[in-house]
């Protein structure tokens, strides 16, 4: 919905909207007897009057969605400002916090949207949203989109008084200046603001470009649509889904090195080296401010060659072992007299180099955007920096506190515009754009990463940070990239492997840390059995890429986040509104981490978990679980409640051969299936391409492979590979496979393509029954051609009819109470069920034949075990602990309401 005075419409993208060729829906056109123009289409009837000859406003436009629920939903312009059931979105940073942060816009007023970009997402309970993008700054449709000039059409004053109170309309939730909010065309007073001390507002005669989602709740929906006008969400390179390494620490090529020489001896993955801002000349001890009034050294462009002797040479050999490398970097100050490429970018600019005057910072004048990456920054890219990390913390108000545009353009939003679409790097390296970078409000979800700043090392900081990721998803921002640690203080190793097993099932693996010889958060510097967590939970990082990077294919084509909230699965029940600390992974996974620290007495946290509608798999007690219902367990430090929806086949990396290092961006020549259980039938797929360039996008070079599994009856299973669809000039020709099939009872036979395998691991195809986690493992190590079909045929007994939920579970917590009980010279004498019950999955091992009977017997073991250890003269504590140990979830029926 557009209106303008001049009548001069928009035809160009814009820094938030980028594209208006929609399909057109049916619609019907209605001239009613009052005089007003009806446009229905099946979703939305907007109602018009043509005679008006004002700006939009509630006497001449009004817009109604149809059914949202069981009624429908009308929007006038003035209540745009007072929706209390809008989705949160996000905002620029989280630096220097400690916990959560407030994500209710309107409610912290213009001045805190002008520095934190705070933005409400794309949907509302209430059925509607409305986008303005009226103050947006237009772009050329020129190859390397620009900025085209602002033209101010200030409203008379006499216009402004004739607008009633209760109908006046925020104009740039941002602006706090009568200046600023002429200029725009909107009306100014600060005697009698809007609530939350808004102070510009529409006139009759402001310029308006209103985009309506009427998508009653629908979320997903509004996102896609979101998207399709706004830009899609661009598919990361590979690598990016692996695992970041950075902290700010003064290293040299020879520490970097060898850091990565340290992960690789341990089999820890790592994917890319960030270097924070000692790889330039810093000054630290100077204490000045620069020719820009900035602290001295903190912008750089030029390698500090005491730490870095060849930095060519030094990225080479990094390159080499597979990682890449970003670079930080502060770019306030321009370009000062030391840099190497003063001379160059001064005389590009007109500047005379005997002047040591400086080159200020314009990101708005394209002739010093282009002399600044083309001599200042290409350099680097050639010698091998992979992509750049903007650190960008002068504000939000720079542009106008210099001169250079309006409060309207966030510099924010500008750099990253100009980095991720730089026509002198991405195109000239044939590599996929990829930042590390802050929030600049809507339209930034086209430039991913986000670098979330750095907080507090805190169970707050944590428990905060899975709720905010999903929340952003809510406007396409879905790859924000944390501080997995905190960087602010912090050596507590108990919250620092919840923060790694969190970081697991993030968008972006990146552990950080400030100058501080206590946080670091290299893993091995910490004891079991926190290392051995820790070191677990990022080898599954790897062993997910697959998934991930199918999940990511799936945001570009879809608008919905990696991560995303329960709500936009689930939008008509209210416990979807409500668990804000469970979030969506993928299409396949529910996590609900663990954010608080262990009781001191059990070892164990209670976790309390809204398990949604459908059947779930507990991947850590082992138990199929239909919702909605309440969930609660004890988990140990090494568990992460994560749940499987059942009927999901899920990709998974299988193991490497070679180094640890760059294993992100490798494609797995060995493929793991993970196949859940629970329905008759189900499927998966996984997206693969080259990794690292825009083929996927300008020539299709990309390939899915389906997999889907059916019951035919409760003895009888076959579950298919399918031939791939699509090819790339790297992909695999020949793959091996394994096909875990978890929750299940031994089989009678196993056939592949209708040769029988037997159960001996001797033979390179083979399968085996793992009892201690109830799975089949099918292994086809044969490589198989990928055009080619497979499938897996599975026979089980007719007699198994034994309860499979929870054993698995089980089986591992009574290894543990042994252990325990091993630990305090506890005799087994005492405690024979305890080791009776432990060793079951071992003789089921050995005697599938005894798996019905093992497990029949296991509810009276587990009972005597929790008897005779309660009967031992032991401490409280270690009692406390088995106890806890020994308990299994409890699931009660949720009767959760609908949303009104």
């Amino acid at each position: 919905m557009e209106w303008s005075l001049t009548n001069r419409f928009r035809d160009r993208a814009t820094m938030v909207v980028t594209n208006r060729r929609l399909a057109v829906p049916s619609f019907r056109v209605d001239d009613d007897d009052d005089g007003w123009l009806t446009i229905t289409t099946s979703h939305i009837a907007l109602h018009y009057d043509p005679r008006s000859v004002t700006s939009f406003g509630d006497g001449n436009l009004r817009v109604t969605a149809l059914a949202v629920g069981h009624k429908n939903a009308t929007w006038i312009p003035s209540a745009t400002d007072n929706d209390t059931s809008r989705l949160t979105g996000t905002i620029r940073t989280l630096d220097m916090t400690n916990g959560s942060v407030n994500l209710d816009c309107h409610a912290g007023g213009p001045d805190y949207i002008a520095d934190s970009h705070c933005t409400y997402g794309v949907g509302s309970k209430r059925g509607y949203v409305v986008l303005d993008d009226s103050l947006s700054y237009e772009l050329s449709n020129a190859t390397y989109p620009w900025l085209v000039p602002k033209v101010s059409v200030p409203s008379p004053g006499h216009a402004c008084a004739i607008i009633p109170p209760d109908e006046r309309r925020i104009c740039g939730a941002n602006i706090a200046s009568e200046d600023e909010c002429v200029a725009a065309g909107c009306c100014f007073d600060n005697a009698n603001p809007l609530p939350h001390g808004f102070v510009c507002y529409y006139s009759p005669q402001s310029y308006q470009d209103l985009y309506f989602f009427g998508h009653g709740r629908r979320f997903k929906d509004a996102l896609r649509e979101f998207t399709a006008i706004a830009g899609h969400v661009p598919l990361p390179p590979r690598y990016a889904f692996g695992v970041f390494y950075s902290r700010w620490w003064a290293y040299s090529d020879v520490e970097v090195e060898g850091l990565a020489a340290d992960y690789a001896s341990r089999r820890i993955p790592l994917d890319t080296i960030v270097l924070d801002m000692d790889w330039h000349l810093t000054f630290y001890k100077n204490h000045t401010l620069d020719q820009a009034q900035q602290p001295k050294g903190w912008t750089g462009l030029t390698w500090n060659k005491e730490l870095f002797p060849s930095p060519k040479s030094f990225l080479q050999h990094l390159h080499a072992k597979g990682l890449r490398v970003t670079l930080n970097l502060h770019p306030a100050s321009g370009v000062q007299p030391w840099e190497d490429s003063y001379v160059a970018v001064a005389t590009a600019m007109g500047i005379d180099p005997s002047s040591q005057r400086y080159v200020p910072f314009d990101l708005t004048n394209q002739t010093f955007a282009t002399a600044w990456l083309t001599l200042s920054l290409r350099p680097h890219e050639l010698d091998g920096i992979s992509f750049w990390w903007l650190d960008w913390q002068q504000g939000e108000d720079w542009f106008v506190a210099h001169d250079q545009a309006r409060a309207s353009l966030s510099p924010t939003l500008w750099l990253n515009h100009v980095f991720f679409t730089n026509p002198y790097h991405w195109p000239q390296s044939q590599t996929r754009p990829l930042l590390l970078h802050r929030f600049g409000g809507l339209g930034s979800h086209r430039y991913p990463v986000g670098f979330s700043g750095d907080v507090e090392a805190s169970w707050a900081s944590l428990a905060f940070q899975p709720a905010f990721t999903a929340s952003a998803a809510n406007v396409g921002f879905g790859y924000w990239s944390h501080d997995l640690g905190g960087f602010l203080h912090g050596s507590d190793p108990e919250l620092y492997t919840r923060w790694i097993q969190w970081g697991a099932f993030s968008p972006i693996f990146r552990t950080h840390s400030k100058k501080d010889v206590h946080a670091d958060r290299r893993i091995w510097k910490f004891p079991d059995p926190f290392y051995a967590i820790m070191h677990e939970f990022m080898t599954l990082r790897r062993q997910l890429v697959s998934y991930i990077y199918t999940a990511a294919r799936e945001t570009f084509a879809s608008g919905v986040g990696l991560l995303h909230a329960l709500y936009l699965e689930w939008p008509d029940l209210e416990a979807a509104y409500n668990h804000t600390d469970q979030y969506l992974f993928g299409s396949a996974y529910l996590i609900a981490p663990v954010v608080s620290p262990l009781n001191a007495s059990t070892q164990t946290a209670t976790r309390h978990v809204w398990v949604p509608p459908g059947l779930w798999f507990d991947e850590t007690f082992g138990a199929l679980l239909r919702g909605p219902s309440k969930y609660t367990a004890q988990f140990t430090l090494n568990d992460m409640p994560r749940f499987l929806r059942a009927g999901s086949i899920v990709p998974l990396d299988g193991s490497v051969a070679g180094s640890s290092l760059g294993a992100a961006q490798r494609l797995p020549q060995v493929m793991r299936l993970v196949v859940v259980p629970g329905y008759p039938v189900g499927s998966g797929s996984v997206y693969e391409d080259g990794g690292d360039s825009d083929a996927y996008l300008t020539t299709n070079e990309y390939a899915f492979t389906a997999f889907n599994y059916r019951m035919d009856t409760p003895t009888l299973g076959v579950i298919a590979i399918e031939p791939v669809a699509g090819s790339f000039p790297t992909m695999h020709k020949q793959r091996s496979y394994e096909v875990v099939v978890r929750h299940v009872s031994p089989p009678t036979s196993v056939a592949v393509n209708g040769e029988l395998l037997g159960a001996d691991g001797a033979v390179v195809d083979h399968w085996r029954y793992d009892a201690s986690t109830l799975s089949l493992h099918v292994q086809l190590q044969t490589p198989l051609d990928v055009t080619h079909r497979v499938l897996v045929h599975l026979v089980f007994s007719n007699a198994s009819h034994v309860a499979l939920n929870n054993v698995a579970g089980l089986f591992a917590r009574l290894k543990r109470v042994k252990s325990l009980l091993d630990d305090a010279n506890v005799l087994h004498d005492d405690v024979p069920a305890v080791v009776h019950a432990a060793q079951t999955p071992r003789r089921i091992d050995f005697n599938v034949s005894s798996f019905e009977e093992e497990l029949q017997q296991l509810p009276s073991l587990v009972q005597a075990s929790r008897d005779q250890v309660q009967a031992l003269s032991i401490a409280s504590v270690l009692k406390a602990q088995v106890h806890a140990l020994l308990q299994v979830p409890t699931v009660t029926r949720d009767d959760t309401t609908t949303v009104a």
